[in-house]
């Protein structure tokens, strides 16, 4: 079958009553965000994280979870298989249970509790779902030895957790097809540092993994987001600055956050569902996988001139078509030279056939994760990004590690994990730092104020 078959097939091109018809589809030749189009099945993190986190867990061991862990049953199960006397039981119980559950939730006693969390009981579950394997395929990339470290009972662990740990259910063997491929190696490399910084410390990690993923899959879709607009052309090596705000700092028109913060994404954001479509079909025709514009184009420089001509010839032949089945005009479609003019005169149709509606929802999955964690709205000015306190101390303990490191050195991995600040917050931080004694100063200038660890 040829490419252009290939993707006919998937946008599922047919004659009905005399005209041709398409269903839009993306995700099968380019799958580089776990987004959704339709609003049911987006996940709007109503349980927070917590469900992402558990697939996540499960999907590290490759387990899936068939059904929640009956807090009654499972109380039950372990109080039976422990000698003791009849009357004291009843005690027994009482505790495992306040060990085991609070307000009816599992109590994460225990990095291996993390796999018993369920998914939402609603169609946000595939969303959550998609999350927690993109964040395991396209940042983790795979297993990890640091993170199966931490799912192991270690000797000296309390006698309940190894009495519980022992009688835990058995999960059911997961689905190893792999989706997504892996983000850009700038965010991958410092996801993968940063994760090893956090599993050094149990307490730490289980008090802020939910932040630490939430922040990078934030972090890894906008990165992308911002990217594809600027097509051939993006820096792949860095992130594309945005700045943010301080959770207690005040903000106006004039400050970084507002003018290169968040409205840079949302701006971006309108053509990032039109950006799939056009990688999707371009991607079919040069029989190539999940590459993006800057890829397509250094991929196609290598070719032969007769399998350029063949793509460019292929562009131009779909084009027309997607024009008169879905745009109902072929009007000024031409055979363009360059393969950036050819993906460009194809995106411009995909606008005007793709719904506004859905082009907008599609892109509402940066402001779910956002409004929980990112991004605070600030009176007219709208949403802006957004650092608490506990994220900022998240921040710092990963970027400075295990020896202090120089103020200066400090706001460059900052920059280095996408978040970036103009001066007026930077001295809210070393106000706040210093409230906190975590400065050691040499003198009063900054290269020689250092920032003390945390972990």
């Amino acid at each position: 079958m040829s490419p252009l078959d290939e993707l006919r097939k998937s946008l599922n091109v047919k004659v009905k009553n005399g005209n041709k018809t398409l269903k839009h589809t993306i995700n099968k030749r380019v799958a580089l965000l776990p987004f959704k189009t339709r609003n049911p099945e987006r996940a709007k993190f109503s349980n927070g994280f917590a469900p992402i986190l558990g697939e996540f867990f499960r999907k590290i061991e490759n387990k899936k979870l068939m059904e929640d862990l009956n807090e009654v049953d499972f109380v039950k199960d372990i109080s039976k298989n422990v000698q003791m006397e009849e009357e004291d039981r009843p005690y027994f119980e009482s505790i495992l249970k306040s060990f085991l559950y609070s307000s009816n939730t599992i109590r994460l006693f225990h990095p291996m509790m993390f796999k018993y969390i369920p998914l939402s009981d609603n169609k946000e579950s595939t969303g959550e779902t998609d999350i927690a394997h993109y964040i395991y395929e396209s940042l983790l990339g795979g297993g990890n030895e640091d993170l199966e470290e931490t799912l192991k009972i270690k000797k000296n662990e309390h006698v309940l957790v190894g009495l519980v740990h022992k009688f835990l259910p058995e999960l059911d063997k997961g689905n190893t097809k792999q989706m997504y491929p892996q983000t850009f190696p700038f965010i991958r490399e410092a996801f993968m540092e940063d994760l090893h910084t956090l599993t050094t410390n149990r307490d730490f990690f289980m008090n802020h993994i939910g932040l630490f993923l939430a922040y990078y899959y934030f972090f890894a879709s906008t990165q992308l987001t911002l990217k594809l607009n600027q097509f051939e052309s993006m820096d792949d090596s860095a992130p594309t600055p945005v700045y943010f705000n301080l959770d207690w700092e005040a903000s106006n028109r004039n400050r970084k956050a507002n003018s290169n913060g968040f409205k840079l994404i949302t701006e971006a954001a309108k053509k990032l569902l039109i950006h799939m479509n056009t990688l999707e079909h371009v991607n079919f025709i040069m029989e190539t996988e999940n590459l993006h514009y800057k890829e397509l184009v250094e991929v196609f420089d290598a070719l032969p001139e007769e399998d350029k001509d063949r793509v460019l010839s292929d562009l131009y032949t779909w084009t027309l078509e997607y024009s008169q089945i879905v745009v109902k005009s072929d009007e000024g479609i031409e055979r363009k030279q360059t393969l950036e003019e050819a993906y460009r005169q194809l995106q411009q149709q995909l606008f005007s056939g793709v719904s506004k509606e859905t082009i907008s929802r599609y892109a509402l999955s940066i402001n779910e994760v956002g409004k929980v964690y990112f991004l605070k709205t600030r009176g007219s000015l709208g949403y802006t990004l957004n650092v608490t306190q506990d994220f900022l101390l998240l921040l710092t303990a990963i970027s400075v590690k295990k020896e202090k490191i120089s103020l200066k050195q400090l706001f460059v991995e900052f920059e280095k994990r996408g978040v970036f600040f103009d001066r007026y917050s930077r001295e809210e931080i070393v106000k706040l730092f210093n409230k906190l004694n975590l400065i050691e100063k040499k003198s009063d200038s900054g290269d020689a104020q250092y920032v003390k660890p945390i972990l």
